[in-house]
């Protein structure tokens, strides 16, 4: 068999060599037939990792070829990276005329990106117009094609802020050079877009606030914008209203989709009228006669007639695409009905079969089963890696069905769905807890990280339900186990938010002590996530009024240390370093060590700046014997951290005092410690720095080598500034080098002429 043979084919060859009926195979692996159909006919590419063993397991096919179909399968799990293009609806049909104009935008030589809006009713069919649009323009855009769902008809649609850091991080911007403000993010955003050819498809957009900070300036870049209604305040863009399909084009769609052979055209044109010529509802209705042999487009249209008026009072919108979705629900098993409806509570634009399983109160294997059919029905939609999502209409439908038919379970199925999710969230939290259960397996780590990244759409508003029903200790539990993997994630939008409610939660408990400790986090967001440390300042002194009632000394500590780091910020460096002196005493008494070794840092930090470099090296020094002695008890985490960081604060101290031999050694140190911590923007400011001490003391080869280094590691992080640092001292070196070539030049040729004059 051929290299390019797909999944449902290897698997077909290996049943068939096995002597085997599906029915058999079923029985004997524990899968249904109608997942092991699937599987074969290739309606199913990513199959659940534990149901491929246990087909396998019975096959038994020879290793190298068990390897082949592993691998075809694992092809169908890769990640696509922050914001992949989706291919286009495979039975795409018509709209020719706006396929011809997006043509003639993309050919158009403009000073400023093209932006062009197509609008219209749900169902319509704009995110397929968008995606066929950037698929056949794939070749004018060479410098890449991203897709971003905006959420509009969800309660929290997707922010610029957010939005702007997945674009960032898509071009080949490192998280750690993302700034909080926004203005900043769209600023570089736009920077990164002048000079590239990339193509952008913004789905579902809610608004023109949050549309605007997302549209590139000057350069090539095209934007294809879908939204359900006028964003009349866009300016400078191009409007492309998007009406139902012709009844020639409609036709053509149900004859592409449909089991419809041989039956009469005006029956199909009837069923496309029922559709109300809309491409969703007869993509839908089409796929129900594929793959129900007893339905007939007679049948079809009988039913669609009869529900049309019902379910427009149901769904109270368009009554061609609401008689097909009620159709297509009422088609289902009465298990695949209840699934449907109650995925609906699942706040996310797309989410997990471990979620669903959740939400319906049945095992991981059931849930697969179910989501299985509902892929099948075309209600339920694919989302690489191993995820699921339903189209903003059909959820919208599911939840009018939830309402209507099990109304009385809601708010029993809702609290369990948001306490699955937010334990969940908890359990991953905890491994980035100093001495938490992955510490010594970062495999666990990295998978808790990307459960983390992955379910932030559903978690966060969990979160934010959890907190409005009155679940308080659990809201602050997510908090606490939030708190040090937020470290990971500074630049992200979010914490303010987490932290908030989570202090507003531990207030309503009347426990001081968990209050102030809240508000210490949240203080800690407010400065370095809002860039707002006049509020940082003002919720650091709320928490140690809090902490002082509670009597905690720990967190009276800390919040003299998120008070002085405000203050840092406000550049009033003399009460920032009256603060760490109380704050760190403080600490060191209530026996926190990690404070401890944290305010002494700051410290150091404050001294410097106040122009006290001596001070300041002291300090810090002292800070690193400190983090060096293996009797201080600190987590292995932070303790590297810390040493890193510290090493680094000592190099700069020492080259401010022009003491660069001894620099050269202790920023060597940094940036070893920072490369074996994964730290890789100190790593970088250390190479940087390392290559100075050392053209300082004449070791320009070395400092060279440094430098390329640097340039090369500020590439990979996308940071220009660093790079653009590293250039100009590479360029100082050279010049230096140059010149001083030319004076030993000089030199000899003087000694040769004074030894001609002797």
């Amino acid at each position: 068999m051929g290299e390019d043979t797909s999944l449902g084919r290897l698997l077909r060859h290996h049943r068939a060599a096995a002597g085997l009926t599906i029915e058999e195979l079923a029985d004997r692996s524990g899968v249904s037939t109608r997942a092991l159909s699937n599987l074969e006919r290739d309606l199913v590419r990513r199959p659940q990792r534990r149901t491929l063993t246990a087909v396998l397991d019975v096959l038994a096919p020879p290793s190298a070829d068990r390897a082949l179909i592993e691998q075809t399968a694992d092809a169908g799990r890769l990640s696509p990276g922050p914001c992949p293009m989706p291919a286009p609806p495979a039975d795409f049909t018509g709209r020719a005329e706006a396929l011809g104009r997006l043509g003639d935008l993309a050919e158009s030589a403009q000073p400023s990106a093209v932006v062009a809006v197509l609008t219209g009713q749900p169902g319509v069919g704009k995110t397929a117009l968008a995606l066929r649009a950037a698929h056949d323009l794939a070749d004018r855009y060479p410098d890449g094609r991203f897709f971003v769902d905006l959420r509009g008809t969800h309660q929290h649609p997707a922010t610029a802020g957010e939005v702007l850091q997945r674009l960032l991080l898509a071009l080949g911007l490192s998280e750690s050079r993302i700034p909080t403000d926004v203005d900043d993010r769209a600023r570089i955003y736009r920077g990164l877009l002048r000079h590239r050819r990339a193509l952008l498809v913004l789905d579902n957009a809610a608004s023109e606030e949050q549309v605007r900070p997302l549209l590139p300036g000057d350069g090539p870049a095209l934007v294809l914008l879908t939204c359900r209604r006028w964003l009349s305040g866009l300016e400078a863009v191009h409007w492309l209203p998007q009406e139902p399909l012709s009844p020639a084009e409609s036709t053509v769609l149900l004859r592409t989709i449909g089991r419809v052979e041989g039956v009469a055209p005006e029956r199909i044109t009837a069923l496309a009228g029922h559709c109300g010529h809309l491409p969703l509802a007869m993509r839908i209705a089409g796929q129900r006669l594929r793959d129900d042999p007893t339905l007939t487009v007679s049948d079809l249209n009988a039913r669609l007639a009869q529900a049309r008026d019902r379910v427009a009072v149901i769904e109270g919108d368009d009554s061609g695409l609401s008689a097909a979705l009620a159709l297509s629900y009422r088609w289902l098993p009465v298990t695949g009905r209840a699934t449907l409806r109650r995925l609906a509570l699942i706040p996310g634009p797309d989410f997990t079969a471990d979620a669903a399983a959740a939400v319906c109160g049945v095992e991981l294997a059931e849930a697969e089963d179910r989501l299985d059919g509902l892929v099948e029905s075309g209600l339920l939609g694919l989302r690489p890696p191993d995820r699921y999502g339903l189209h903003d209409l059909v959820r919208d439908f599911a939840a009018t069905c939830l309402e209507r038919d099990e109304p009385s379970a809601v708010p029993a199925l809702r609290e369990s769905l948001v306490t699955w999710l937010l334990e969940a969230t908890v359990r991953a939290g905890r491994h980035f807890e100093p001495g938490g259960p992955a510490a010594d397996d970062d495999s666990d780590a990295d998978r808790a990280r990307d459960w983390l990244d992955a379910e932030r759409a559903n978690w966060l508003p969990a979160l934010r339900i959890a907190a409005e029903s009155g679940q308080d200790d659990l809201v602050v539990a997510v908090s606490d186990a939030l708190h040090w993997f937020s470290d990971q994630r500074i630049y992200l939008d979010i914490w303010p938010e987490v932290f908030r409610l989570a202090a507003e939660a531990a207030t309503r408990t009347g426990d001081l002590a968990r209050q102030a400790t809240h508000l210490n986090y949240l203080s800690w967001a407010q400065t370095l996530c809002l860039n707002d440390a006049s509020a940082g300042l003002a919720t650091a002194q709320a928490a140690l009024r809090s902490a002082r009632r509670a009597g905690d000394r720990a967190q009276q500590g800390w919040a003299l240390l998120y008070a002085a780091s405000a203050q840092l910020r406000l550049r009033d460096f003399d009460a920032a370093q009256r603060l760490l002196r109380r704050g760190g005493g403080v600490l060191r008494a209530a026996g926190d060590h990690e404070g401890t070794a944290q305010a002494m840092s700051m410290l150091g930090i404050a001294l410097r700046a106040l122009g006290r470099t001596p001070d300041a090296l002291r300090v810090h020094r002292r800070t690193l014997r400190l983090l060096r002695d293996t009797s201080f008890p600190i987590a292995a985490v932070p303790r590297a951290y810390s040493d890193a960081i510290t090493c680094r604060w000592i190099g700069l101290n020492l080259a401010d005092l022009g003491r660069w031999g001894e620099a050269v050694g202790i920023l060597g140190e940094a940036v070893a410690g920072a490369r074996a911590c994964g730290l890789r923007t100190q790593e970088l400011g250390a190479l940087i720095e390392l290559a100075e001490a050392l053209r300082r003391t004449g070791r320009s080869a070395e400092a060279g080598e440094h430098l390329a280094a640097a340039i090369e590691l500020a590439g990979v992080l996308g940071d220009a500034e660093s790079v653009a640092r590293a250039r100009a001292a590479q360029a100082e070196l050279n010049a230096g080098a140059a010149q001083a070539e030319l004076k030993a030049g000089a030199a000899q040729a003087e000694l040769k002429a004074g030894a001609e004059r002797g």
